[in-house]
């Protein structure tokens, strides 16, 4: 069994270039804890304290973002191995800002913020993983909002895309009206649906009543950064 949960461990980025020994002694001084979510499994609520750490070590998530004044929610996709928010473990706003659902069947390893607390001071390794994990999804994010073109109304909308996605890459469903989206890109909702269109022509989206199926962002990017 012991065996068994070294191997999961290793498996998972928070722990690379840990020892076994020093995973012994994690596993003997912290309490792991072992889920297994079904499929359409509701894993974390938006607004749920972020108390611990959630590692995904096999599966696929589906994240759900609702705006502030839930007008407009985007769907994205997670994919083991991966962590669950780890930058609201501490800090300012301790709250999942995401809903996390199973997509399919889920195994996730859970780990108390007291207990991350221990193994940042006991292993060194540990701890520059965590601030190597936290760190990058900041630098993306401040490379995202200062790197984006703004040319046209295709760029706008792409890029009002692009600025609400974790990440760069993947399937993408953003549920929102027009008029909304309109008001987002500051232009006119018929302006805002021929520039649809015209994306849509080009098998980079799929229009949908009130929803935008984006099958690959990283196509949508490509097609933004060639023009």
């Amino acid at each position: 069994m012991e065996s068994s949960i070294y191997e999961r461990l290793q498996l998972l980025p928070l722990f690379l270039g840990m020892s076994k020994s020093d995973l012994a002694q994690a596993v003997g001084q912290a309490k792991f804890g072992f889920h297994q979510f079904a499929p359409e499994d509701i894993i974390i609520r938006e607004n749920a304290p972020c108390n611990q750490l959630l590692l995904l070590q096999k599966g696929t998530i589906k994240t759900y973002t609702d705006a502030n004044d839930h007008g407009f929610t985007v769907i994205e996709h997670l994919h083991a191995p991966a962590i669950l928010q780890p930058e609201y473990l501490f800090g300012l706003h301790q709250y999942h800002t995401k809903t996390f659902i199973a997509k399919d069947t889920c195994h996730i390893i859970s780990l108390g913020k007291n207990d991350v607390a221990r193994l940042s001071e006991d292993f060194p390794i540990f701890r520059i993983n965590l601030l190597n994990i936290i760190s990058t999804l900041s630098q993306k994010m401040h490379r995202l909002i200062w790197n984006l073109p703004t040319s046209g109304l295709e760029d706008h909308i792409i890029n009002f895309f692009v600025s609400h996605c974790s990440y760069p890459a993947g399937n993408k469903t953003f549920k929102i009206k027009m008029t909304r989206l309109a008001n987002e890109v500051n232009d006119s909702r018929l302006d805002v649906s021929r520039a649809l269109n015209k994306l849509q022509d080009l098998q980079l989206i799929k229009l949908y009543r009130g929803q935008i199926e984006i099958p690959a962002i990283e196509n949508l990017i490509g097609y933004r950064d060639k023009k």
